[in-house]
C-alpha cells in the first residue's frame, strides 16, 4: 500500500519532519476527542507514523488476513500518519456497515493520485454528494437486469466476431477477448464499433488498464495523504506512483476524449446510427435547452458517465474471462463438465444463446468461482465514513478510510472449504452432490458503492465462455519433450488484479464448429 522507501529514503529530511509532525498532531487531537470507546484491534503502531511502515506495498490484503486471524477480529484498525484506516475481513461486517448503514459509508476518500491521472468525473471515484447521486441513478437505471436485456444482441454479435477471429488467430486470444469486452461497452457507452484487434481503441483500453492496474492502492499513496505533493517533482517526493500517474494521464484522457470526439459530430448531424448512452443523454441535453428546461447533467457529466461505462465495464468483463480461461486450463475436469452441460443443452449443433442461460447452472457456478478465486479488486475501492460510528462497542472514527477486503471474504475458511481450490460444485446444493456453500460476495463491492454494471459484465462473461467452451479446447502448451506446461497463476498488483500474460493452446473441437461462425457471419455488421 505505502512503499517503505517513501519514508526511509525520502530525499528531503525537512519535508519528512514536517509531515511526521503533522501526522502526530492530527493523531493526538483525534485520540483525545475519541477515547470514550475502544478502537477495533490491530497491530501495535510506531510513534508518530502509526502503521505506515508495517503495511506492505504489494498485496496488503494478505497481511490484513493474517492480522485478522492474529487478533481474532473481522474488523481491524490501522493508523497511517494520523489517518484512521478500517479493514473489513468478513461479509458479516460488510453487510452490517456498508449495506445496512450504507448512508454513513457512501463517501470516498480523496483519490489525489487518480486525479493526477485525469479520471475527473467518474462514478467510481466521485465523492458523496449530488453529483454522485445523479451518476449513480443514471447508471443503475441503465444496467438493471431488465435494462441489460436489449444489450444481449450486441454481446452475442461481439462474441461471434471475437471467437471467429480466434479460430484464425488462436495465439491472439487475449487481445481478441479484449476486443469482445471493449467492443460491447464502447458501443453501449458511445456507439463506437471496434472492428478488429488492431483497432486503435484496443490500445487505448490496454493503456488505460495498465494505468489503473499499476497505480497502487487507491487512497493509499503518500500523495493521497499529502495532496500538496502532487505539485512537487516526483524525485523529490520519492514516489514512483506519482510519476506513473503523470505518465498515465494522456492514456486516461485519450480514452475519454477520442470516442466522444468521434461520435459527437454524428450525433449533432443526425447521422448516428446506433443508440448509445452518450447519444440518449446528449440529445436530451440539447432538447431540454431548446425547450427551456433545466438539465440535471452537464456535458462533462455525460462524458464522464459514458467514459466510466467504456473503461470500467470493459476491464471487468475482460479480466474475468482471462481468469476463467486460466482456471479451466488448470482444472480440465471442470472444463469437461462445463462443456458437457453445454452440449446437452445445444445438442452440439448450434451455439448457445442467452435463452439457454437458465439451463447452464454449472457454467454459472464456474463464473462465480472465477470471481471468488481471483476478486477483480482484492481490496475494492475504499469507502469513507461520514460520521463517527459504533460497531459492537468499537469506535469507527469519522473520516476513516474503509477497505472491504474481498480477498479475505472470498477465501474465508469458515465459509468455503479448501478456498484455494477451484471447485464450482461448492455452490450446488448438498442433495445434488455439492457443498451448499454461498455464492461469493465482495468482488463487486457493497452498499451504495456496489458496481452498477455487474449484471452486464457477468452476462458478457457467460456468452463469451459459452461460445468458447462450445467450440474450443483450452489446453496448456507442450514443451519440446511433449509434456504439458501448465500456466502459472501470477497476479498483478493495484486497483485491479488479473493474471499476468500466460501461454496456452486454444484449438477447435472439430471442423464442424467452424460453420457455427460462418453461418452467423452474415449477421455481423
Amino acid at each position: 500500500m505505502l512503499p517503505i522507501s517513501q519514508l526511509q529514503n525520502h530525499p528531503s529530511v525537512l519535508i519528512s519532519l514536517v509531515f511526521l509532525l503533522g501526522g502526530f498532531l492530527i493523531w493526538t487531537i483525534r485520540s483525545k476527542k475519541r477515547n470514550a470507546c475502544p478502537l477495533p484491534p490491530g497491530p501495535p503502531a510506531e510513534p508518530f507514523i502509526g502503521h505506515f511502515r508495517l503495511i506492505p506495498e504489494r498485496n496488503p490484503e494478505h497481511k490484513y488476513i493474517e492480522w485478522g486471524k492474529k487478533y481474532n477480529s473481522d474488523i481491524l484498525y490501522l493508523n497511517v500518519l494520523g489517518r484512521p484506516i478500517i479493514v473489513i475481513n468478513s461479509t458479516k461486517v460488510a453487510h452490517e456497515l456498508l449495506d445496512k448503514r450504507g448512508a454513513n459509508y457512501a463517501d470516498r476518500p480523496r483519490f489525489v493520485l487518480f486525479e493526477v491521472m485525469g479520471w475527473g468525473i467518474t462514478l467510481t471515484f466521485l465523492r458523496w454528494g449530488p453529483q454522485f447521486k445523479l451518476h449513480r441513478k443514471l447508471l443503475q437505471q441503465s444496467f438493471t437486469p431488465t435494462a441489460c436485456k436489449p444489450y444481449r444482441a450486441i454481446q452475442e454479435e461481439e462474441a461471434r466476431r471475437a471467437c471467429r477471429q480466434i479460430l484464425s488467430h488462436p495465439r491472439d486470444w487475449e487481445t481478441l477477448s479484449r476486443c469482445f469486452s471493449s467492443g460491447i461497452v464502447m458501443r453501449i457507452g458511445f456507439g463506437v464499433k471496434i472492428e478488429d484487434k488492431d483497432d486503435p481503441y484496443i490500445q487505448m483500453a490496454i493503456n488505460a488498464e495498465t494505468a489503473t492496474g499499476n497505480g497502487g492502492t487507491p487512497a493509499g499513496t503518500i500523495v493521497d495523504f499529502f495532496p500538496l505533493l502532487r505539485h512537487f517533482p516526483a524525485w523529490l517526493v520519492g514516489s514512483d506512483a506519482l510519476q506513473h500517474a503523470r505518465d498515465s494521464k494522456s492514456a486516461i484522457q485519450t480514452l475519454h476524449d477520442a470516442p466522444w470526439a468521434a461520435t459527437e459530430p454524428e450525433i449533432k448531424s443526425g447521422k448516428a446510427k446506433d443508440t448509445s448512452f452518450m447519444r440518449i443523454h446528449y440529445e436530451r441535453f440539447f432538447k431540454n435547452l431548446e425547450e427551456g428546461k433545466g438539465n440535471e447533467m452537464t456535458l462533462a457529466d455525460i462524458k464522464g458517465a459514458a467514459g466510466a461505462i467504456s473503461i470500467a465495464g470493459g476491464n471487468t468483463t475482460w479480466s474475468t474471462i482471462v481468469v476463467c480461461i486460466l482456471y479451466l486450463i488448470l482444472y480440465p475436469d471442470v472444463q469437461k463438465k462445463a462443456r458437457a452441460e453445454i452440449d446437452a443443452v445445444t445438442g452440439g449443433d448450434r451455439l448457445p444463446t442467452f435463452d439457454d442461460r437458465p439451463s447452464m447452472t454449472y457454467l454459472e457456478y464456474v463464473i462465480e468461482e472465477t470471481t471468488r478465486c481471483v476478486p477483480l479488486s482484492p481490496l475494492g475501492v475504499p469507502h469513507a465514513v461520514l460520521e463517527d460510528d459504533i460497531y459492537e462497542g468499537m469506535l469507527i472514527p469519522k473520516g476513516s478510510v474503509v477497505y472491504a477486503n474481498a480477498q479475505a471474504m472470498t477465501h474465508d475458511e469458515r465459509v468455503y472449504s479448501n478456498p484455494n481450490i477451484f471447485n464450482p460444485d461448492r455452490y450446488a446444493a448438498k442433495e445434488k452432490g455439492g457443498l451448499g456453500e454461498p455464492l461469493p460476495e465482495g468482488p463487486f463491492g457493497f452498499g451504495r458503492r456496489v458496481c452498477p454494471g455487474r449484471h452486464l459484465a457477468l452476462a458478457g462473461v457467460y456468452i463469451f465462455m459459452a461460445y468458447m467452451l462450445a467450440t474450443f479446447e483450452l489446453k496448456p502448451i507442450t514443451g519440446p519433450d511433449g509434456k504439458e506446461i501448465p500456466p502459472e497463476i501470477r497476479l498483478t498488483n493495484g486497483l485491479s488484479s488479473r493474471p499476468e500474460p500466460f501461454h496456452c493452446s486454444i484449438v477447435p473441437r472439430s471442423e464442424k464448429v467452424k460453420r457455427f461462425y460462418d453461418d452467423n457471419e452474415k449477421q455481423l455488421v
